[in-house]
């Protein structure tokens, strides 16, 4: 086994490498961000600080994107379309404003609509969540790949940490519970 992919349990960008990786021979490799000497030792082995990372016979990959890009080429996975793409960019877009309101939080900060870093998070989730939502009424994340992986990775962190009444979203619902029943997702739920 030569492959190494370092992260978190509860990170949806580590997830939905750990799902990509379904059926793969490698090693995850926990690094708990919360503690300092943790933290410390992981920028040794990853200078953007950034999780994940996957380390391949030395070769080291920044990035959940670039590692998915990896993976797919190494594995001969399909290839997500440019559609594809787009709804994973979605699904981003809502996730780092999701990580910033957290870490916002968790540093004690107050999350309010009149600073700006903090408005322009609290108005793009609920935009690009029915953005989503129609697409997935659409049929987007019907089939099983890397954008309904991305999709399922937010929605069950986004349950988990109780960040967001996802509650009215119901073609996001569906697709949290059909793909939620795979045993890669129960395996990798964020703990």
């Amino acid at each position: 086994m030569s492959m190494v992919l370092y992260g978190s349990l509860p990170s949806p960008y580590v997830r939905r490498i750990r799902m990509l990786l379904e059926g793969q021979d490698y090693q995850f490799q926990l690094v708990n961000l919360y503690d300092d000497d943790a933290r410390t030792e992981y920028s040794k082995i990853a200078p953007l600080k950034k999780m994940p990372m996957l380390e391949d016979k030395g070769q080291k990959i920044f990035d959940s994107h670039v590692i998915a890009q990896y993976v797919q080429e190494k594995f001969n996975l399909d290839k997500p379309s440019i559609n594809d793409l787009n709804l994973v960019s979605a699904v981003d877009a809502v996730t780092d404003s999701l990580i910033i309101l957290f870490y916002g939080k968790r540093s004690e900060l107050e999350i309010t609509t009149d600073k700006l870093i903090f408005q322009l998070q609290i108005e793009r989730i609920p935009q690009v969540l029915d953005w989503l939502n129609e697409q997935a009424k659409q049929g987007a994340f019907d089939k099983w790949g890397y954008a309904s992986i991305c999709l399922l990775s937010l929605l069950d962190w986004i349950t988990f940490r109780n960040l967001h009444d996802i509650s009215q979203y119901s073609a996001l619902l569906k697709v949290q519970q059909t793909h939620g029943e795979r045993e890669i997702a129960k395996g990798t739920y964020p703990q």
